[in-house]
């Protein structure tokens, strides 16, 4: 009998994505397919609204009739949505299902053509879809307004384009899976984070005088000269060939337009050769048995000095955030940004935009995003990371209602010492902000951290799912899970938003300061009022959770 044949490329394709379709919606017993293909599709709304901006903007007579804005737009739309795309797995500490060897090691398909499917079918998930939607609305109002030849090799460098950044995208994420895996993590994301730091402060600071004219004169008094170069080296790097390829056909240059997908197919190529390198050696390390590990003694050992069972799950949960390599990767993303931002001399822009307001605005932005990626990452799904351990939680005789109050004490305080230090950083850092200033972002962070923890407790019993230690594989968080996240998340930033915005230009006031503090204070009671429902339900799915975080 003669064996079937292996599945094609594009069967193999079409498999993958509908298998991670099926893992993004973790549709199981009890929940609704609509509500949770509706929150799929939900996902990738903000790609529309985008997209149509971006076309109407292309279609505006100033930027249609410029010799020079259409191209500059198209060029900085092109290096933004490579560098975010790429910088991805950065961002959101997050270990991406494409990465997996393991889960489909049964499946007839070699690693290598995993890896270019999975990478390809990166680019039709929704985060992809609100990625690329302002450079797609920004290229189809270009194409409408000025007419390019060979739309159909237009399309095809798209194509390129978006292969491009999902290859460079898979280099990122392999290389933050490797330093995740690596024994010595946090010396290398610690020292990683010196030398940027170093580096970044022997790169000059980008002039922003330009600011000041376009205050003074409007966009006409505005030097054109630095404009066209930074469009021209906009246009030199790997992701501006994109947008260069399009100026070149507007001309009838296809040659030029062929030099430029050419390039594409080239760095396309190297990415992919990195990426695969990288996984098949975080693979190697993940089956490489860990080295021997000295028992300490008592003078070491943390739970001697613990007099309570409540005082030992504390240092038991602060243990184990503490030695957890996402949670040190997500320390150190707030300070990169900070860097970011003044290496790239943003500052400057929000105070152009924001006026006395803007220090306030980028002090507490930066400390709530460090206290929601600390804190929603754990706390949305707080008893995955115990795995079996949960069993002898359970049966040990422990209150289990005293485990998730641990947990909630000990990831709100994560949460908030984070803050707490990316504020003092950027006062340090950049030498601004005042007092007030800093007393409104955390108190901003005070009323964020309530509201994550008391969604996060009810995601955890209802959405639980599995953490894989060795970080080989792991069971996605379902997409509806994820939405009522962010939901939390924009609720519990809602007060410091509004009170910011009441405030203008003229900056932040005690009565700014107050607004805060007390929606803070009626986020606290809230969490306070939710927090005997959760243990209540606890109680009652307590099987339900321990099933779902110790199936394999």
């Amino acid at each position: 009998m003669n064996r079937p044949a292996a599945p094609g490329f594009f069967r193999h394709l079409w498999l993958l994505w509908g298998l991670r379709l099926h893992i993004g919606l973790n549709q199981g017993p009890g929940r609704s397919r609509l509500l949770a293909v509706g929150a799929f599709l939900l996902s990738s709304a903000p790609a529309w609204g985008l997209g149509v901006t971006f076309y109407g903007l292309m279609r505006l007579r100033p930027v249609a009739e410029s010799d020079v804005w259409p191209f500059f737009i198209l060029n900085l739309l092109c290096f933004v949505t490579a560098a975010g795309w790429v910088a991805w797995p950065l961002m959101n500490a997050g270990v991406d299902d494409h990465s997996e060897l393991g889960r489909y090691a049964p499946f007839p398909i070699s690693p290598f053509r995993l890896l270019i499917a999975s990478t390809v079918s990166s680019l039709f998930e929704p985060r992809a879809l609100v990625f690329y939607a302002p450079l797609t609305g920004a290229a189809l109002g270009f194409a409408s307004v000025h007419p390019v030849r060979a739309k159909w090799f237009a399309v095809l460098l798209y194509v390129l384009f978006a292969l491009l950044n999902a290859a460079w995208s898979r280099v990122g994420l392999h290389l933050v899976l490797n330093v995740l895996r690596a024994k010595n993590s946090a010396q290398l994301i610690g020292g990683g984070f010196v030398l940027f730091l170093a580096a970044a402060s022997f790169i000059p600071p980008i002039d922003t005088s330009w600011l000041t004219a376009v205050g003074e004169g409007g966009v006409d008094k505005l030097d054109m000269a630095l404009i066209v170069d930074a469009t021209l080296a906009l246009g030199r790097v790997p992701p501006g060939f994109f947008g260069d390829a399009l100026l070149e056909l507007t001309y009838g240059y296809r040659r030029n337009a062929l030099i430029d997908g050419v390039g594409m197919v080239f760095f396309m190529l190297m990415g992919m050769g990195i990426a695969y390198a990288l996984l098949l050696r975080f693979h190697r390390s993940v089956g490489r048995a860990g080295p021997a590990v000295k028992e300490s003694g008592d003078n070491n050992d943390p739970f001697v000095r613990t007099r309570t069972v409540y005082s030992t799950l504390l240092v038991r949960e602060a243990l184990d955030l503490w030695r957890n390599p996402r949670a040190r990767l997500l320390a150190s993303v707030p300070f990169v940004l900070a860097i970011l931002l003044k290496l790239t001399s943003g500052r400057a822009l929000f105070e152009f935009l924001l006026g006395a307001s803007a220090d306030a605005w980028l002090m507490g932005g930066l400390s709530i995003y460090g206290a929601v990626v600390m804190a929603s990452t754990f706390s949305q799904n707080t008893f995955a990371y115990d795995g079996h351990g949960l069993a002898m939680l359970i049966a040990a005789p422990v209150e289990l209602g005293d485990v998730l109050r641990a947990k909630n004490r000990v990831q709100g305080t994560a949460a908030s010492s984070m803050a707490l230090l990316v504020g003092v950083f950027y006062r340090v850092y950049f030498g601004k902000g005042s007092a007030l200033d800093f007393l409104c972002a955390m108190a901003a962070v005070v009323a964020v951290v309530p509201v994550l923890l008391a969604a996060g407790n009810f995601l955890s019993l209802y959405f639980p799912v599995k953490f894989h230690a060795s970080l080989k594989r792991r069971d996605k968080l379902p997409l509806t899970a994820s939405m009522l996240g962010i939901v939390a998340a924009s609720v519990g930033c809602a007060p410091f938003a509004w009170a910011l915005r009441f405030a203008g230009k003229g900056g932040p006031t005690w009565q700014t300061l107050a607004m805060i503090a007390l929606c803070a204070a009626a986020y606290a009671m809230l969490y306070r009022a939710l927090l005997p429902l959760a243990l209540r339900l606890l109680d009652q799915r307590r099987e339900f959770v321990l099933r779902a975080v110790t199936r394999e």
